[in-house]
């Protein structure tokens, strides 16, 4: 997570009650949540031997690992690619990720079934934040959460500026389908030279932050970005003309 739980906590006025967790991958933010006192967490996996290991490590009394392919239809079948690095697994193709992380590639495929959130999750058991890194796939996420995307506060999410996966939804699609939910995109920390980020989307109503949180979130910012605008000036002075003309939005 590109916003660390620590800061969605205390830099945004999150009051967080729960976590859906679409993409658990191996559970990395478990510790996290934990320590903010975000559970119960429900993880759901489409990779059966993470999700295994999942189940196998997690204390049961906070978080419950569910085996599916998030979609926004029931009963698909579709084959999930594999990647060799697993985090980068998806049910759609590589776009410009294989040309950013030539060394990541698809090992194998995986037959899955596809399930709407709405058809995994009660009603009285839906959290209030959810996150989702699904690898292009989370606008569908979105859609198959249906009536119960009334019960959600906030939504954290990978988003995308650039084709990362082939016909992945830009975040453009993801804006105007929550403003009409009725989020607005409070931040958004983008890895800029791959075309991908993490957004934090929040319902209209919820409060404004204080000056204070504002000013600890710009700093926090400055400082993600650092790092990135030391390589973004290195690749503009050394490569000038790929700089320019390498890459596009399309």
């Amino acid at each position: 997570m590109f916003i660390p739980v620590s800061e969605l906590q205390f830099d945004w006025n999150l009051s967080v009650s729960g976590v859906l967790h679409v993409g658990a991958h191996t559970g990395e933010e478990a510790v996290q949540y934990e320590s903010a006192s975000w559970t119960p967490v429900i993880w759901i996996e489409a990779q059966p031997d993470l999700a295994r290991d999942l189940r196998q490590k997690l204390n049961p009394e906070l978080h419950k690992v569910i085996e599916a392919a998030i979609f926004d239809k029931n009963d698909i079948e579709l084959s999930m690619n594999i990647s060799s690095n697993s985090q980068s697994s998806s049910l759609l193709n590589f776009g410009t990720h294989k040309l950013d992380y030539p060394e990541i590639t698809i090992t194998n495929n995986l037959t899955v079934r596809t399930k709407r959130l709405d058809a995994l999750i009660a009603k009285k058991n839906m959290p209030n934040f959810i996150n989702l890194d699904i690898q292009g796939v989370e606008l569908k996420a979105l859609k198959g959460l249906g009536s119960l995307i009334t019960d959600v506060k906030y939504i954290y999410t990978e988003v995308n500026r650039l084709n990362v996966y082939e016909e992945c939804a830009n975040i453009h699609d993801i804006d105007d389908f929550l403003t009409m939910q009725g989020f607005r995109r409070a931040a958004t920390r983008w890895q800029w030279l791959e075309g991908w980020g993490d957004a934090l989307y929040v319902r209209n109503e919820e409060p404004s932050r204080s000056v204070s949180q504002i000013s600890r979130s710009f700093l926090r910012l400055v400082y993600f970005y650092k790092p990135q605008a030391k390589q973004i000036l290195w690749n503009l002075l050394i490569h000038p003309r790929t700089f320019f003309i390498g890459k596009s939005d399309n």
